[in-house]
C-alpha cells in the first residue's frame, strides 16, 4: 500500500469546526435578553464576536452565548446538564487533567513544561495514570508477543481495500478486545495494560511508511523512536523531537467527546480495549480529528509561491470558506490554542523542511491577521507535512497520543461504580389523555 495515498478522492463537504455564530436576534432569543444586554455581555468580554467582510453586523460565538445560558438556568434551579454539554460549565469531576489559559496541564503539570523540558511521551503516558511520574525518563520493556498484531494488521490490510490510520487503529483495537482474557479486564487493567496497548497500537505506524508493513517497538526504544522508524524519519535528527513534542501536547484534554465517550463505554463494565475503540470511532468525526482531512486538502491545493495576505482568497477560491478555515479556532480557548503555539514553534526549528512549509506559514499568518488560529488538529498536519510525512500522519499521532488521557479516564471512570445514564427531555407530542 503506497503511504502517500492514505486519502483519496474528492474533499466532502463536511461540518468540521465546532465553533458556531449566530446572529444577534439568535443570541437574544437563547439568552431570553434584549440587545442593550446582549451588547453589555459583549462589552464585558464574556461573548465573542466576529466581523463578516463586507457585512456591518457582527456575529456572535454561540458557544459563548449557550455559556451564559448554562449558567442563568444553574442560577435559577433548572437542570444544568442540556446547555453544559456544549461548552458550558463542568459536569464531571475528574483528578487527571484540566484546561488553562496556557494548555491542558496533566495532574497538574502543565503540558508545555513536559515539552520545555524534553519529557518523553512514556513520562507524560505515566504521569497522566498515575500522578506518580517516574525520575527520568526509560523505555518502556517490549511486548512479550507480537504476533497476534501482525496477523490482525495483516487481516485489516487484507479485508479493507482502502486503510486509513483511524480505521486501522479502530479495527485493530476492535480485533485485541475480541481477544482480551478476563483477568485482564477493567477491574485488574493497570499501567502494565495501558503500557502493552499503546505498544501494540504505534506498530502500526510502520505500515504507512516507506516499509509499508506493521513494526512493532525495539528493546530500549521509546516509543517516539518506533514511529519515527516507522515512518522512515530515521535520518532525520529532530523528528523524535518532534514527533515526542506531538504526542505530549496531544495526550490528554479533559473531557472531549471521545473521552467521554470511553468513560461511557467503561461505565457499562466493557474492558479496556473496547473503551479505547469507542473514542477512536468518536475521534473520527470530521468535528474531531477526522476534520484533519480537510486541513489536509486545503493545504494541497494552495499554490507553493503564496502570500500571507492572499491567503483566505486562495482558500475561498480552492473551495473552503475563507471566514472559516477547517480546524481553526477552538472554543476552550481565547485566541491561540496554546497546544498550536509549542507545535509551531517545533516547526520553526526543525533542521529540515518540506517544500510545504512556505505555503504553510503563508496560511498560518495571513489566517491570524483574521483571528483565525490553528487548533491542535490543524497545527498537526502542518507539523507532519513540514517533515514531510504523508496525509493522515497527524490524526494518526492524535490518536495514538490520545489513547493515553482514553485509558486514564476509563480507568478513572470504572474506579465510581456508576453507569452513566443522562436523561433526555422528551419534546415532541404527546397523545391526548
Amino acid at each position: 500500500m503506497s503511504a502517500q495515498k492514505l486519502h483519496d478522492g474528492a474533499r466532502p463537504q463536511r461540518q468540521i469546526n465546532d465553533v458556531g455564530y449566530v446572529d444577534s436576534a439568535e443570541a437574544m432569543s437563547i439568552l431570553g435578553v434584549r440587545r442593550e444586554t446582549l451588547y453589555t455581555y459583549v462589552s464585558r468580554g464574556l461573548i465573542k464576536t466576529m466581523q463578516r467582510a463586507g457585512v456591518k453586523a457582527k456575529l456572535y460565538r454561540k458557544a459563548d452565548v449557550e455559556k451564559l445560558r448554562s449558567r442563568s438556568v444553574a442560577r435559577s434551579g433548572g437542570p444544568k446538564v442540556s446547555h453544559a454539554l456544549r461548552y458550558g460549565e463542568p459536569i464531571a469531576q475528574t483528578w487527571i487533567s484540566e484546561i488553562t489559559p496556557h494548555g491542558p496541564r496533566y495532574r497538574g503539570v502543565l503540558a508545555r513544561d513536559l515539552v520545555r523540558d524534553g519529557r518523553s511521551f512514556e513520562f507524560a503516558s505515566e504521569l497522566i495514570w498515575t500522578g506518580l511520574p517516574r525520575t527520568r525518563d526509560v523505555p518502556w520493556p517490549i511486548p512479550q508477543e507480537t504476533r497476534q498484531p501482525e496477523s490482525l494488521v495483516r487481516l485489516a490490510l487484507h479485508s479493507a481495500e482502502h486503510i486509513t490510520p483511524l480505521r486501522l487503529l479502530s479495527m485493530l483495537t476492535t480485533s485485541l478486545s475480541a481477544f482480551e482474557q478476563a483477568e485482564e479486564d477493567m477491574q485488574t487493567a493497570g499501567p502494565a495494560t495501558c503500557r502493552r496497548l499503546l505498544q501494540t497500537l504505534v506498530g502500526t505506524a510502520g505500515v504507512f511508511g516507506p516499509g509499508s508493513r506493521y513494526s512493532a517497538p525495539h528493546e530500549g526504544e521509546f516509543l517516539a523512536q518506533c514511529i519515527a522508524r516507522g515512518l522512515g524519519l530515521k535520518k532525520m535528527p529532530d523528528a523524535v523531537q518532534a514527533i515526542d513534542a506531538a504526542l505530549v501536547m496531544s495526550a490528554e484534554h479533559e473531557l472531549s467527546a471521545p473521552t467521554f465517550a470511553a468513560r461511557i463505554c467503561a461505565s457499562t463494565g466493557a474492558d479496556l480495549h473496547a473503551c479505547v475503540a469507542t473514542a477512536i470511532l468518536t475521534q473520527s468525526g470530521a468535528m474531531q480529528v477526522g476534520g484533519a482531512v480537510e486541513v489536509e486538502a486545503l493545504i494541497d491545493a494552495l499554490p507553493s509561491r503564496l502570500e500571507p495576505e492572499d491567503a483566505l482568497k486562495r482558500a475561498a477560491a480552492s473551495g473552503f470558506m475563507s471566514n472559516e478555515l477547517p480546524c481553526f479556532n477552538h472554543p476552550l480557548y481565547e485566541g491561540e490554542d496554546p497546544r498550536s503555539v509549542v507545535l509551531l514553534d517545533i516547526v520553526d526549528r526543525l533542521t529540515a523542511q518540506s517544500p510545504d512549509t512556505p505555503k504553510m506559514r503563508a496560511l498560518v499568518a495571513g489566517a491570524r491577521q483574521a483571528g483565525q488560529h490553528p487548533n491542535v488538529f490543524a497545527s498537526l498536519v502542518i507539523l507532519c507535512k513540514a517533515m514531510g510525512l504523508p496525509n493522515g500522519s497527524g490524526a494518526l499521532l492524535h490518536t495514538l497520543a490520545r489513547t493515553t488521557g482514553w485509558m486514564a479516564h476509563a480507568l478513572e471512570q470504572r474506579l465510581t461504580g456508576a453507569m452513566l445514564r443522562p436523561r433526555a427531555r422528551y419534546m415532541g407530542q404527546r397523545a391526548p389523555g
